[in-house]
């Protein structure tokens, strides 16, 4: 039947769950995906992210090379708590150097990026201390 609602199998879905707000996510684990990122693309679906995972906790950083849009990068560490949030991180200007991108880390070190749309963070009401969870497929998969 063709017009059977689909149902999405929860064990497949990849979700991130900062306090009580649940975001689906992609994955970038490997070096190739956290360095591609959403550089590139024109939108991210609201309420949606992608979370970069690292292999140890260190004072990361991120910059926003091809961006077309605003981010917020909510900081992680490897107790699985928000411990910063970078709000609003601007689109670079068009044509804008590698070497003239501003670089942006969490105050203390972290192991995860969650990157959502920029305001999101503030209008979720997520702040630093905030406990997070994987869950779906990503449960037990890479810590949280």
């Amino acid at each position: 039947d063709t017009d059977a609602p689909v149902t999405l199998d929860p064990s497949r879905l990849q979700v991130v769950r900062v306090d009580e707000v649940a975001f689906p996510v992609e994955l970038a684990v490997t070096s190739d995906q956290r360095a591609q990122g959403l550089s590139g693309r024109v939108f991210l679906d609201s309420g949606t992210g992608m979370l970069f995972v690292f292999e140890v906790e260190s004072r990361l950083r991120f910059w926003m090379k091809d961006m077309e849009f605003p981010l917020d990068m909510v900081w992680i560490d490897a107790d699985c708590q928000v411990v910063d949030i970078s709000v609003n991180v601007p689109a670079p200007a068009p044509g804008a150097s590698l070497g003239d991108l501003p670089r942006y880390s969490p105050s203390t070190p972290a192991m995860y990026v969650l990157e959502i749309n920029g305001g999101e963070a503030e209008w979720l009401g997520l702040r630093a201390g905030d406990p997070v969870k994987f869950v779906g497929a990503l449960a037990g998969k890479y810590g949280c």
